[in-house]
């Protein structure tokens, strides 16, 4: 791998990980607003504890189906979560 690929590479890691850190800052918003804790929120997305921390740790991964749950439940529209700008 040259260098040149190595810093596109790095760069779309970075902006990876920025992406997950905003659609985090969100979700958390939300779910403060709608006084939902993670334990409740695994309950109303019928997924295990462990699951839901998962994809709360890293929010990229989840479908979009489970997206759409996500934002029914926490009163958003789901392009609002799906246009959170890096």
């Amino acid at each position: 791998m040259c260098c040149k690929e190595f810093l596109l590479l790095l760069q779309l890691t970075l902006n990876k990980m920025l992406m997950n850190e905003k659609l985090k800052n969100v979700i958390e918003l939300e779910m403060f607003k709608n006084k939902i804790n993670k334990l409740e929120l695994a309950g109303y997305m019928n997924m295990s504890y462990p699951t839901m921390l998962s994809k709360l740790s890293e929010p990229g991964t989840l479908k979009i189906s489970e997206a759409a749950r996500l934002c029914d439940i926490l009163n958003i529209e789901l392009t609002e979560l799906l246009n959170v700008k890096q």
